[in-house]
Parts: structure tokens; C-alpha cells; sequence
């Protein structure tokens, strides 16, 4: 019997060591995001605050996210929340988090293919379907 052509062993994008060097990046991440938000509170009334748990909440989601999702562009939004930004191909990924528990999600593609909505974060179904989705954006 030829085994030269067995199946392949699954690519794990991230391993252990690789997951904690990924945490640490969204943390500095989240940490200049958060210095970025005072300077610009402290000089203008025309943007919302980051609330605090809008920071938690989006670490939580990161350690959430399956090792074959790579990081995400971070940014703060003016209305107050945490965004997330994936360009794979010819689409866009999104997830937004306000801090009040809700991910606020969508994959929108040129040919109209897409998908949205909100969830809890802690409604680990849905929010796992999406990002099976997601992780599918990768492959």
C-alpha cells in the first residue's frame, strides 16, 4: 500500500506559545487604542467614550477566536465601541463591541454573498457559527 499519499495532519495557525503571543498583541492593541481615545476626549466633545467594557468584552471575543482567524485591524469608534476589521479577498469582515455584551458582526462580499446580526457574547452558538464562517474566510 503507497502511503506517500496520506492525508495531510491539520495546519494549526496558532500554537499554544503562538495563542499568549496573540493575546499579548490584542492587549497592546486595546492599549493604544485606549490612550488614543483620552487624548482625543480630552481635546473634543465630538466623540463617545470607549467604555471600559467595551475593552474587556473585546478581549474576551479574542480569546474566543479560532487560531486560524488571523488579527484583525483594531480601531475605536467615535460612537463609542470597539471595531474589528478583516479584508479577505474581495470582501470586508466586521464585529463591533459597545460594551454592553452584544457583538455586532457582518461579511459582506462584492457578488452580494453576506451575513449579519448581533448576538450576546455570551451566546456561544451563534457567535460560534460566525466565526466558523469567518474562519472559512482563510482557508
Amino acid at each position: 500500500m503507497d502511503t506517500s499519499h496520506s492525508q495531510k495532519e491539520p495546519d494549526f495557525a496558532r500554537s499554544p506559545a503562538d495563542k499568549i503571543l496573540f493575546l499579548k498583541h490584542v492587549q497592546s492593541e486595546l492599549g493604544e487604542i485606549r490612550e488614543e481615545v483620552e487624548e482625543t476626549c480630552a481635546v473634543t466633545t465630538d466623540v463617545i467614550p470607549v467604555p471600559e467594557q467595551a475593552y474587556n468584552n473585546t478581549l474576551s471575543l479574542m480569546e474566543q477566536m479560532p487560531d486560524d482567524i488571523p488579527m484583525p485591524d483594531m480601531m475605536w469608534l467615535e460612537d463609542g465601541g470597539i471595531g474589528l476589521e478583516w479584508r479577505p479577498g474581495e470582501g470586508i469582515a466586521t464585529i463591533s463591541l459597545y460594551g454592553d455584551g452584544n457583538v455586532i458582526y457582518g461579511i459582506f462580499f462584492s457578488d452580494k454573498c453576506e451575513t449579519s446580526g448581533i448576538c450576546a457574547l455570551s451566546n456561544y452558538a451563534l457567535l460560534h457559527g460566525f466565526l466558523t464562517t469567518l474562519s472559512l474566510l482563510f482557508q
